[in-house]
């Protein structure tokens, strides 16, 4: 086994790792730079390569109305002149139903291949198979400066990562949850990366990537306590690697250069909250929809999700020709068989209670009428909650696609491997608590409010070093194993003349 790495000042050994490692420890040979780029580039090849597949089998393949939801119709709208505006709970007009990140990026497409075009809707998949091959390249760098002694368990994630189903299928759909997953994971090993002589540019950068994370989904914000302890802890390490004291002055420093990671992820945000307070004449945090969300998944009608399923949908499911192209396109049509909440109970009536609201006073209506529900039916709230717990660590039932016998698969396989893993990987716990803590997080207000199958895929990234980790460890003594045998081949036998 090779020693941590070690910075030896005066009197003093500092571990690089995050905290001291016991001696049972996991550890493989360390790569060298030129090993980690050449690893690198195969990797990126191959997981652009899968998704690049992925695109030419199904990209394309769906008729273009409704697969880019109300993102596609906000973009269509900032074109034509009509502002970041949408058809929402019966009203058309300025909108905060979305944030902003997705509906630009689809705008800018449109501007230069065309509204809604085949064309356009190719290239904005292709640039999602390029996010999700440099999301494949962020969780190695993730497990490498979280687990910085084991290499090999960065490597085994990357590859799983690569190929894991779901991860390689949502580049086709126009969805945010993609664009969010690569932020969230880049910045959290960003926070953790072992290297950062100009601390108080990384602390800026931090701000930058905070504030874009938040612009592309909000609810991450419940991320973003745990990526500031992880910026903090990183910090106090390199500045007593640097060789400052650990006294008050260094002290001051990082709490300077924390409270500038929020300082600069505010001024990130604030053009967009000002714009919201100029549309709705009150302070919305990026979305107005939160009440309206937690209304879908509680309401007496509800499954834990926005959608009802109906028998329907499954004999769509099935009929296929067995191609991928085919099951892809009856995966779509089984989609669309399902029923909104809101068409079930909202659109029938008209939209006549929301009168004279604005968007916010609609969301917070609908909300209100989600907490009278709770307090009416606790007991129903509960197997709600019990439910949408289920649906987001396995399979949304309400979702055809979670149906699949691929991504059932898939899933099942992710669960056991990352439960294993976290048992495998106990002696580096206190290194990857804050990963475990932002997953517990999301998960628990998914369960608490609504889910969606879609939901988990912005966290399951920071799971694949958990999920890889029992994969890492058999590869390991696989190769201590043949490099033990090797070396007793070599060993010339007792009384041979040689």
């Amino acid at each position: 086994m090779l020693p941590a790495p070690v910075y030896r000042l005066p009197s003093t050994v500092y571990p690089v790792a995050l905290a001291p490692i016991p001696a049972t420890r996991l550890q493989s040979p360390a790569m060298s730079g030129h090993s980690k780029l050449r690893f690198l580039a195969v990797l990126a090849m191959v997981a652009l390569g899968v998704r690049l597949l992925a695109v030419c089998l199904v990209g394309g393949r769906v008729p273009a109305s409704g697969i880019t939801y109300e993102h596609g119709e906000i973009a269509e709208n900032l074109l034509a002149g009509r502002g970041f505006s949408v058809t929402f709970l019966g009203t058309s007009g300025p909108t905060s139903q979305q944030a902003p990140f997705y509906p630009l990026l689809l705008a800018g497409v449109y501007r230069l291949f065309g509204v809604d075009t085949w064309a356009s809707l190719l290239a904005v998949q292709l640039l999602q198979a390029v996010a999700g091959t440099l999301l494949v390249l962020c969780v190695v760098w993730l497990a490498w400066s979280l687990v910085p002694d084991w290499p090999s368990l960065g490597s085994t994630a990357g590859w799983l990562a690569a190929f894991y189903p779901s991860h390689v299928y949502m580049v086709t759909h126009f969805q945010v949850a993609l664009w969010a997953a690569l932020a969230l994971t880049a910045l959290v090993a960003w926070v953790s990366w072992p290297v950062g002589k100009h601390r108080w540019m990384k602390a800026a950068a931090s701000g930058v990537m905070a504030g874009g994370l938040l612009l592309i989904d909000p609810i991450l914000a419940l991320a973003l306590p745990w990526v500031a302890y992880l910026f903090w802890r990183r910090d106090r390490e390199l500045v007593v690697a640097d060789g400052w004291s650990n006294g008050l002055l260094a002290w001051g420093g990082r709490m300077g250069r924390l409270a500038s990671i929020g300082l600069i992820a505010a001024l990130v945000l604030a053009p967009w909250l000002y714009r919201n307070y100029l549309v709705h004449r009150e302070l919305v945090f990026v979305k107005s929809t939160f009440g309206y969300a937690f209304w879908q998944g509680n309401n007496p009608a509800s499954w834990g999700t926005d959608k009802i399923p109906k028998s329907s949908d499954e004999s769509l499911r099935v009929a296929h020709d067995g191609s991928i192209a085919g099951q892809h396109q009856a995966l779509w049509d089984a989609r669309r068989e399902t029923l909104y909440i809101d068409d079930v109970l909202l659109k029938p009536r008209g939209y006549r209670q929301f009168a004279g609201l604005t968007e916010p006073e609609r969301s917070r209506l609908l909300g209100r009428q989600a907490g009278d529900f709770i307090e009416r039916e606790p007991g129903r709230y509960l197997q709600l909650c019990l439910r949408r717990l289920r649906y987001f660590l396995l399979f949304d039932e309400t979702n055809p696609k979670a149906r699949h016998w691929l991504y059932r698969t898939a899933t099942v396989s992710w669960l056991v491997s990352a439960g294993i893993g976290l048992l495998v990987l106990r002696p580096y716990w206190h290194t990857f608590w804050p990963t475990i803590a932002i997953f517990a997080s999301v998960t628990l207000f998914h369960t608490l409010t609504i889910t969606s199958a879609r939901f988990r895929i912005p966290i399951e990234p920071l799971s694949m070093m958990w999920a890889a980790a029992p994969y890492a460890l058999l590869f390991e003594r696989a190769r201590r194993g043949l490099r033990n045998w090797l070396q007793a081949r070599a060993v010339p036998a007792e009384g041979s003349e040689f």
